[in-house]
């Protein structure tokens, strides 16, 4: 690295060690204090994995022919459960690369945290979380590390079909309703960023049987929005879409593919861009 990216402090400043070392103090007291359980160490044991790859990465025309991917990994350790409420420390890896080479389009990141999860109704998980992240692009080697504060929801609701319901002239197997969203403080583990920002999303649609094959058919209509303090046009974004996938059920998960058309509104700059999006990911749970 060179000495003008040292003098940008682009490196971890003492502070930021000091930072991680007390967070990780914090998370030592937090499982020392947590209450004894009687289950074997496995069993306290939970994770997933998943990720998507997008084309293009999003329909601005700075992203034309970019393809974009994310992989990710995540690792709980439960500390106490009660019968609406689940406390953890967990640890995540995220990857992210482009085919443009854009930097905050190819970086790494590790993280180290604490989360405590309610569920609020049988259809409504909400989650606080506080997470020590290191983070790095990977072709500049700027690396940042700090405090992530978040607070989490994710909504899932599903409605069985009747016997004998049609779609499409398929077999219609139910109505599912998911929505998600973020609370996050700070934007980015820039010094001296005191941004907040919000993303939501969410998505109705109906699986379709598919005869003698594995494969669910789920037409969908979903939106995206974000917006944050700073007002930085790429936080700020208004997206509907629809449009068509296939799922592959797993035990605890799917592998999915389909093609979206959506509008993309920039609400800072008042630029719309419309098209589709193709799309293939996955998602497993163990």
């Amino acid at each position: 690295m060179s000495e003008r990216l040292l003098d940008e402090g682009d490196r971890v400043t003492l502070g930021q060690k000091v930072g991680g070392i007390a967070f990780a103090l914090g998370l030592l007291f937090a499982c020392i204090s947590a209450p004894a359980r009687a289950d074997s160490f496995p069993d306290r044991l939970s994770g997933a994995t998943g990720g998507i790859f997008r084309f293009p990465e999003n329909l601005q025309p700075k992203n034309e022919g970019n393809l974009f991917g994310e992989a990710w990994a995540k690792l709980s350790y439960e500390l106490d459960r009660t019968d609406r409420a689940v406390t953890s420390l967990f640890a995540l890896g995220n990857f992210v690369a482009d085919s443009r080479g854009f930097s905050y389009n190819n970086t790494a990141k590790i993280g180290l945290g604490l989360s405590h999860s309610i569920q609020v109704t049988d259809a409504l998980n909400v989650t606080f979380s506080a997470r020590y992240d290191w983070f790095m692009e990977r072709d500049t080697d700027i690396r940042r590390s700090g405090i992530r504060l978040a607070a989490d929801y994710y909504y899932y609701k599903r409605w069985e079909a009747g016997p004998g319901e049609k779609a499409l002239r398929l077999p219609r197997i139910a109505t599912v309703f998911k929505s998600y969203g973020t609370l996050a403080y700070p934007g980015s583990l820039e010094e001296g960023d005191d941004n907040i920002v919000l993303t939501l999303g969410g998505e109705l649609s109906t699986d379709l049987d598919l005869p003698d094959a594995d494969w669910i058919l789920s037409p969908f209509a979903d939106f995206d929005f974000s917006w944050d303090k700073d007002r930085n046009g790429y936080n700020n974004k208004i997206v509907p879409g629809i449009g068509v996938k296939v799922r592959y059920p797993l035990e605890h998960g799917e592998i999915f593919a389909g093609i979206r058309l959506s509008a993309d509104y920039r609400p800072i700059t008042g630029s719309v861009e419309t098209g589709p999006t193709v799309f293939l990911g996955w998602y497993k749970g163990f």
